[in-house]
């Protein structure tokens, strides 16, 4: 159940994206006039565009709806929008468009669309998308004061916070959001009966049918504010921030009964996710260890002979989801029997052999672990596996450390396309890695797993300066 606030924010969803649609239509119209005009020897005109035609138009609906019903959930679309970022909604609207575009074409074959027409329409809709957003949002902002009922808000909130609140309420004015006062309260108060007149004041005056609290609180304080509240008509938001600290996104669940808030995401829990990902590994690990790796084993048993004689592969015990060992396959680019196993690899390491520094440069000692994907003891994507005596070594430098091991662990992952790999140099490096590991097992999806896979190629030809 959404707050008076979101219902709000988020009910502008359905007007915005009809705006949309009706950008849309109107690419596709002046796509199809400027497509008549430049035809050579046209001396008549056609009012309307032709049947067969009429698929762009449909697939670019389709396309945006897509989008809505993907982004628009938790209130993405309107955040975005107000928070200034309209080129990135229509880029990714556009890109909608045209994959569904280009899907229907390749999969029905329908060369019967104009490719003129297509090419126009294609080009025309993202300026369109645009146009729609700032002409609809400058209607609102001077229909804004108009609108009713409008939702009157009252924050409180300590002196530090007050700046960021009124910020915060700048750009709502539009959406029929008033923000009548901020209650700002000193950092050191504890007068809890001065504060509850203040309250009672502010009510009186501001007639907000909404209050805002952002201050620390507890079952009793809550309960006492609520009947303040209600008892103007007013209903009560209570911001968790100042309560559990910057937490991320904290999820509010009812299974009667109980009601849950929890301070972590874990989207990989879902069985049907789970499944998803499973999938992709399947699909991309099953042809690289047929097709790929025969080549690239017999390529490095040939450096082994020349360089370096021994096993081609190199197989050590790793932890991996919930802390399980398992053994990781890399192609060997040491010399064998170092007795170092232990020891980070680092740059001009005696113990690399000739040819083995440009196996790491380009990543080609990690294409084995394929195979442990394929067994399912890895993912394509996921935290880096770490031996057992760097996992204790990290773990007591960030004590968030084991939370990375509730999915399984990847060939390459998010903190590896931003750039931290390679040994590990200090705490601070640690934290990187471990920040950016969290991030991804708590907001993984099917489309941040092949964002990451498509920056890896990227990643790996940079000849990454920590890779060794």
């Amino acid at each position: 159940m959404q707050d008076a606030l979101s219902q709000r924010v988020r009910g502008w969803t359905p007007f915005f994206v009809l705006v949309d649609a009706v950008a849309v239509s109107s690419a596709y119209f002046v796509a199809f006039v400027v497509s008549q005009l430049l035809k050579p020897g046209m001396s008549v005109m056609a009012f309307a565009p032709p049947s067969k035609d009429g698929v762009l138009l449909a697939l670019g609906i389709i396309g945006l709806l897509l989008h809505m019903l993907i982004c628009a959930r938790e209130g993405h679309y309107m955040f975005q929008i107000l928070s200034g970022r309209k080129l990135k909604v229509c880029a990714g609207q556009v890109l909608f468009m045209v994959l569904t575009l280009f899907i229907y074409l390749g999969l029905w074959r329908n060369y019967d669309v104009s490719r003129k027409m297509l090419l126009l329409f294609v080009t025309l809709v993202g300026p369109s998308l645009w146009l729609g957003k700032v002409l609809f949002m400058s209607f609102l902002s001077a229909l804004g004061a108009r609108l009713q009922p409008r939702l009157r808000i009252l924050a409180v909130c300590d002196e530090g916070s007050e700046a960021a609140t009124r910020q915060w309420f700048a750009n709502k004015a539009m959406l029929g959001i008033h923000l009548c006062d901020v209650l700002a309260v000193e950092n050191n108060s504890r007068n809890e009966s001065f504060l509850e007149h203040q309250l009672e004041q502010a009510l009186n005056q501001g007639r907000p049918n909404l209050l805002i609290w952002r201050l620390p609180t507890d079952a009793a304080r809550t309960e006492k504010i609520r009947l303040i509240a209600e008892s103007h008509g007013t209903h009560l938001a209570v911001d968790l921030e100042p309560i559990v600290g910057d937490m991320g996104a904290v999820q509010l669940t009812e299974y009667l009964p109980m009601k849950l808030i929890s301070l972590h995401k874990h989207p990989l829990v879902s069985p049907a996710h789970r499944f998803l990902k499973r999938l992709l590994d399947i699909s991309i690990s099953l042809p690289v260890v047929v097709l790929v790796l025969p080549f690239l084993c017999a390529g490095v048993w040939i450096v082994h002979r020349l360089f370096s004689p021994g096993p081609l592969f190199f197989k050590q015990a790793r932890s991996g989801a919930d802390g399980q060992m398992f053994k990781i396959f890399k192609f060997r680019t040491m010399t064998v029997n170092h007795g170092r196993e232990s020891v980070q690899a680092r740059a001009n390491d005696s113990r690399i052999f000739t040819g083995g520094g440009l196996m790491r440069k380009l990543s080609i000692d990690e294409m084995p672990q394929f195979l442990n994907v394929l067994l399912g003891d890895m993912s394509v994507v996921g935290p880096r596996p770490h031996m057992a005596e760097h996992d204790v070594l990290f773990a007591m430098e960030c004590s968030q450390y084991a939370l990375r091991h509730t999915v399984k662990p990847g060939v390459t992952g998010l903190a590896q396309v931003r750039g931290h790999r390679g040994p590990v140099d200090d705490a601070s490096e640690i934290k990187h890695r471990v920040t950016s590991d969290i991030e991804y097992c708590q907001n993984w999806s099917f489309y941040l797993d092949l964002a990451i896979i498509a920056r890896t190629f990227l990643h790996v030809f940079s000849f990454h300066a920590k890779s060794c």
